[in-house]
Order: structure tokens, then C-alpha cells, then sequence
């Protein structure tokens, strides 16, 4: 008797499965007389006859919407509605909901079942489900125009978590000694500049400190720790918005970047997918030596790194807004190098109807964290007014300053993308300039073009003209509470331009700006390389670079040529060079060798002369940990000084769930995930 009731059972399951690999809601009958055994004549098999069935229970299923995987081994519960005893549903509950990733307007329009436990899928027009148990997968289709923006690599706001509870700290930190042979400067220098976040997530809000810190002589002997930005935010995902209180920096496409102490919600393009989200900041220089490129804007730091000899690009700067970057090359041999790199946003283009926006009440502050001027509000718009054109404007007033802009961005398809704006200041001066009102204006015009016909790129070409008495919000606080004289700016030439020549294997790059001051002398920087890729035999992909450059500003004036020659060597884990410096007062050569050691470890040694006869030899190391990032240098240079520098990059986040040290890759304070392995130590990723 209980081989036949199991005899039943297993046939009832086949029965089951059956069904559930069809999407058909039509109804399919079954021959029940080769079911044999005891009770068979109470079970109602009628049921099983519906496509989909899936018998009312508990089930563990990985979720899919529209053949997207949303989330694996969630609880569901499938229940026969009122409405129809035949048919089983899966319960959809107000948890579950707001996974499937429908539009906002949908949460008006659709009804519930069981006392607003499950949704009602007869409320959203060709919705189905398809429970499938042998893949052990609740399947769910949608209609794609119910569903917000989907991208492969990205995710719909209704699908965010807001991370567990935890605390971490970054840090980036680089330490240079430096020691004299010659002259009255004999003996040793050293200096550290170290800079990072530290904070805390807890629920949705994220509390963030950015911190520096430099010391030693090299850095002028100063002493200091600063806090750059103290300060909350959170994430309005209704909105795409942030919503920002405490100390910061302004970020702004219209408006200078300055300190304040106040609050802000503006659109965050992060939330946006990858492929919408907008233009960063490119900058390109030279390197003599084993160098340190520090990147400041407004006084803090907000890049830092270690690069080679040689022509350098970085592309990974994270602006955090408009104005000016300064940018400053430590060379080992002990020169330093400053210019200046425009960070202006390229005008993008809003899409259709779309408004981003930005609203602040705040007051400016200085460097003690004191708050000074008066009470400020700011208030900025980009309205996607057509597929190929935007209007955007802001306002940025006070009491005693005020700042009105007003631009458009245009896609001149085939011919590139167009943007201008004006910018009309008024300042009131007070006692410091006889109470004067100084009013000024400042023109805006940038450009960018793919011209794929001759595979060539301009990035990003700019021109600003400013009237003598125009001043954005950060120089005006300088004048007025500081009595500092500013750099009054006239005019900005900015461009760069890149392009292929396949038929020729060679690459021509070109970074160019030139600045102009109503009461300074010019200052120019400019970065053009030329490379040709070709083979020699057996050895493949050998390349030759020019570089020539420029850099013309208040403080040193530099033009140079830089020339190096690479081959591969050994499966490209290895490679010889041999490159050559020419540049006002020095002249240097040298052979170099480059080896990977693994995945995680690689070094360079060169040999050759500097300044003509004297000897010079250096070295790089670098290592990539599961706990940090570290790059070690050393050079020295006959007769002259021998240096060394090393940089460490990492963080420490700590969680209930446990704590790590890390790679920092990132910006920053920025997201991290944390697995748990269960005690298997050997994971990597």
C-alpha cells in the first residue's frame, strides 16, 4: 500500500512540472486512468490542467524579470486568488514590488489582493508570471515601455540598497627624501603629504570628513593637518538627487568652486546610467625624473600620484568643481614644475524634457572651518528643451554679490556639439575700494567633435573672455575680507585634440591652453606627442614617441622635447628602452628595462648620463596588495643628489559583519562591497 501511494505521488509531481515550461494560458487535459493506487478519486486534478500551476505553498525562488535575474532565493508564496480557485499566483508583495523595476507612475494605477498583500497582476495589462520549479525560478514579464531605463550595467533606483551599517578610512599617502651633494643646500630633506577620507554609513546617510596633511622640509616646512570638507548626505532616489548638509565645496558647471557651510540638493549624475553621465577633466604633462603630480583645487588636495620619466596623461581626476586645477610635478631631482589646467564642463546635452538642477543655502567659509561674507543662495537649471538642444542658466546672490549666468548647448550633428553661456557679476566692495560697485562680464564658448572620417577627437576646445572688473564668488571674498590681490583673468584658449593614423600606425595627441590677465603677464602649456607603432623583424610592435612641451607661468618657465624609443620584449611581460630629455639648462639619457614580475608586481631600472657628463641611475617598484597599493623610487644623479620617494594607497572599513584591509581603486570614500567567504581565507578578485 505505501509503494502504490508513492507510486501516485511521483506521477501527480510529473503532472506538475509539466505545465510549468509552458507560457500558454490555455488549458491542457490530462488521461488520469494510468493513475492506479487508493485515493486517487479525491484529488482534484482539474487544476493541473492550467499552464503555470504551481501548487499554493512556500517556495525559495531566484527572481527574474524579463530574462534579468533581480534577485536570487527569495521567499514567494503562491496562493489560488478569489477569483479564480483553478489558477495559482505568485504573491507579489509591497517588498517584492519595487524590485520588478516599473515606472513610478504604476504605484497609482495597480491594485492589491489579500488585503494589500499581492499584487494584482490583472492591474498592469500583459504582465504574466511562469513559475518554473525546475529551474527553481519565478519568471515575470513585463511589457518594456511599463519599465523604467534599463542598462546592462546599471540598475534602477527601485532596486538600490542602502548598504549595512560601517565605518572606514582611506588614505593616500606619499613620503619623499631627498639628499644634497653640492653647494650650500648639503644635507637631507624629507617630506610627507598624505590625504584621505574617513566616515561612517548609517542607514541612508553617509557622513564623510576629507582630510590632509603635509610636513618636512620639501614641503616648505610646513606643519599642517586640514579638514577639507565636514559634511552628510543622502540619496533622494525619487528625485536622482543628493541631498548634502555641512561643510563643502561647491560643485558647479556655471559657478567658481569655493568652501561653504550649508545645505544643497542637486541632481546626481552617479545615479544616472554610465553611458549618460558627463565630461571629466584630462591632464597631461612631462616628467623629468621619478615624479609626485599633486593636484590642487582651491588650496586642497585632490589627486595625487607617482609616474615615470616621461610624458604622462591622467584621466581618473575627480573634480569637484568648476573653476581652476593646479597641478604641480615634484621631480626627484628636487625641481618643481606648476602650471594650471581649466576644468570648465563642456555644455552637455540634456535629453528631451529632462531638468537637472541645483539648489544651496549656505554661507562661505576660510581655512579655520569660520564662516565669512554674507549668506548666499544659489539656484541652477539644464532643461533638455529638444533632442539636440539645452538651455541652461543659474543664479548665484548675496547681499553684497551676485552672479547670473545663461547658456545653451546645441548638437550641430554632423558638425559637433556647440555650448555658450555669460556669466554677469556685481560686486559690492565696501570699505576695502572706497565702496565701490564693480560690475564685469565673462563669455563662454566650448566645442567637441568625433570626426570619424579621419579618426580624429577634440575633446574639449574652449574660449573665455572676462571684463576687467568681473569676479566669480571665490575672488571676490578673497578682495573683499582678505584685501588678497587676484589674478584678474582676460582670456582662455583651451583645447585638445587626438587622432589616428592607421594607415601610417601613428597617433598624434595635443593638449593646449593659453591664459591672459588684465594685471599679470601670460601664461601658456601646451603638450603635443607623436607616436608610431611598427615592427623590426621578429621583434612586433615597436614604438617611437615625440613629445615636445611647454609650460609658461608666473613662477618658472620650461620648454622641453622628450623622445623615447620601446621594445617589447618576451610576450610583452618585459620591454627595453631607451629615451632622451632635452630641456632648458638640462640635457639626459638613458637605457631602461621594464619587467612584470606576476599579476600584482612589476619594476624598472635605467642607467644614463644628466646634464651632459654626469651619471645617473633609478629605479621603480610597484605592488598591488590585497591590503594596499605601493609604489617605491629612488634615483640618483652623480655629483648633484640622491632621492628616494615611496606612495601608499589603501583603506580600512570596518562593518558588524566584520573588517578588511583594502586597495583603494576608487575614488576616495566611495562604495566598497564586503563578502562573506565563511572563513575561506584564499578568496580573490
Amino acid at each position: 500500500m505505501k509503494s502504490m501511494k508513492l507510486n501516485v505521488i511521483t506521477k501527480i509531481m510529473l503532472l506538475m512540472l509539466i505545465p510549468t515550461i509552458v507560457w500558454s494560458e490555455e488549458a491542457i487535459d490530462f488521461n488520469t486512468d494510468f493513475l492506479d493506487g487508493e485515493g486517487t478519486e479525491n484529488i482534484d486534478f482539474s487544476k493541473f490542467s492550467h499552464a503555470n500551476y504551481v501548487p499554493p505553498g512556500d517556495y525559495s525562488l531566484d527572481l527574474e524579470v524579463n530574462n534579468t535575474k533581480i534577485i536570487a532565493e527569495q521567499p514567494v508564496i503562491f496562493f489560488n486568488p478569489n477569483y479564480d480557485k483553478k489558477v495559482s499566483l505568485a504573491c507579489i508583495t509591497p517588498e517584492i514590488y519595487p524590485l520588478l523595476g516599473l515606472k513610478e507612475e504604476w504605484e497609482n494605477k495597480i491594485q492589491w489582493l489579500k488585503d494589500g498583500q499581492c499584487l494584482d497582476i490583472r492591474s498592469i495589462p500583459e504582465m504574466s508570471f511562469q513559475g518554473d520549479l525546475a529551474k527553481n525560478t519565478l519568471k515575470i514579464k513585463i511589457p518594456q515601455a511599463y519599465m523604467e531605463y534599463q542598462d546592462a550595467s546599471w540598475d534602477p533606483p527601485t532596486r538600490w540598497d542602502d548598504g549595512i551599517l560601517g565605518a572606514f578610512l582611506d588614505y593616500n599617502a606619499t613620503g619623499r627624501l631627498v639628499k644634497e651633494q653640492k653647494g650650500n643646500g648639503k644635507g637631507t630633506q624629507t617630506g610627507i603629504t598624505a590625504t584621505g577620507t574617513m566616515g561612517a554609513n548609517i542607514g541612508p546617510w553617509r557622513f564623510r570628513a576629507d582630510w590632509q596633511s603635509q610636513n618636512g622640509e620639501l614641503n616648505k616646512r610646513s606643519q599642517s593637518w586640514a579638514w577639507n570638507q565636514l559634511y552628510a548626505y543622502r540619496a533622494i532616489r525619487s528625485l536622482s538627487a543628493r541631498l548634502t548638509l555641512g561643510e563643502q565645496y561647491l560643485s558647479s558647471t556655471l559657478f567658481d568652486s569655493f568652501r561653504y557651510l550649508g545645505v544643497s540638493l542637486e541632481t546626481d549624475e552617479s545615479m544616472f546610467p554610465p553611458r549618460l553621465q558627463g565630461y571629466a577633466p584630462e591632464i597631461a604633462g612631462v616628467a623629468k625624473t621619478n615624479a609626485t603630480v599633486i593636484v590642487k583645487q582651491d588650496g586642497r588636495i585632490i589627486y595625487q600620484t607617482e609616474v615615470s620619466p616621461g610624458p604622462f596623461r591622467i584621466q581618473d581626476v575627480n573634480s569637484f568643481g568648476g573653476g581652476t586645477m593646479d597641478v604641480t610635478i615634484q621631480e626627484q631631482d628636487g625641481s618643481v614644475t606648476s602650471y594650471k589646467v581649466e576644468t570648465s564642463k563642456l555644455g552637455t546635452l540634456t535629453r528631451p524634457g529632462q531638468l537637472i538642477y541645483q539648489f544651496v543655502l549656505g554661507k562661505p567659509t576660510k581655512d579655520e572651518h569660520n564662516t565669512q561674507g554674507p549668506e548666499f543662495s544659489l539656484g541652477s537649471l539644464s532643461w533638455g528643451a529638444t533632442n539636440n538642444t539645452t538651455i541652461y542658466g543659474g543664479l548665484l546672490a548675496s547681499s553684497e554679490y551676485q552672479n547670473v549666468a545663461i547658456g545653451f548647448g546645441r548638437d550641430f550633428a554632423p558638425f559637433g556639439v556647440l555650448s555658450g553661456n555669460i556669466n554677469i557679476s556685481r560686486a559690492q566692495m565696501g570699505n576695502i575700494d572706497n565702496n565701490r560697485t564693480l560690475s564685469g562680464n565673462s563669455y563662454n564658448i566650448t566645442y567637441s567633435k568625433q570626426f570619424d572620417e579621419i579618426n580624429s577627437q577634440i575633446t574639449f576646445a574652449g574660449y573665455r573672455f572676462s571684463e576687467r572688473n568681473y569676479m566669480s564668488m571665490p575672488q571676490f571674498i578673497d578682495r573683499r575680507y582678505n584685501g588678497d590681490t587676484i589674478d584678474s583673468g582676460k582670456e582662455l584658449y583651451t583645447i585638445i585634440f587626438g587622432t589616428a593614423l592607421p594607415d601610417y600606425n601613428t597617433n598624434l595627441y595635443l593638449n593646449y591652453s593659453h591664459q591672459t590677465y588684465w594685471n599679470r603677464p601670460s601664461s601658456n602649456q601646451y603638450n603635443m606627442t607623436v607616436s608610431n607603432y611598427f615592427d623590426i623583424g621578429k621583434m612586433k610592435n615597436v614604438s617611437l614617441s615625440l613629445t615636445a612641451y611647454r609650460t609658461k607661468s608666473r613662477e618658472t618657465t620650461d620648454d622641453g622635447v622628450y623622445v623615447n624609443l620601446n621594445i617589447p620584449l618576451e610576450n610583452n611581460d618585459s620591454s627595453i628602452s631607451y629615451s632622451g630629455s632635452y630641456s632648458r639648462g638640462t640635457h639626459s639619457n638613458n637605457v631602461n628595462y621594464f619587467s612584470r614580475i606576476d599579476n600584482r608586481q612589476s619594476y624598472n631600472i635605467s642607467a644614463g648620463t644628466w646634464d651632459k657628463d654626469k651619471l645617473t641611475t633609478s629605479g621603480m617598484y610597484t605592488y598591488e596588495g590585497d591590503a594596499t597599493q605601493l609604489n617605491a623610487s629612488g634615483t640618483y644623479i652623480q655629483d648633484e643628489q640622491s632621492a628616494l620617494s615611496m606612495q601608499i594607497k589603501g583603506g580600512m572599513t570596518i562593518t558588524p559583519e566584520g573588517g578588511a584591509l583594502h586597495r583603494n581603486n576608487s575614488v576616495s570614500g566611495g562604495s566598497r562591497i564586503l563578502i562573506d567567504t565563511n572563513g575561506i581565507i584564499t578568496v580573490t578578485t
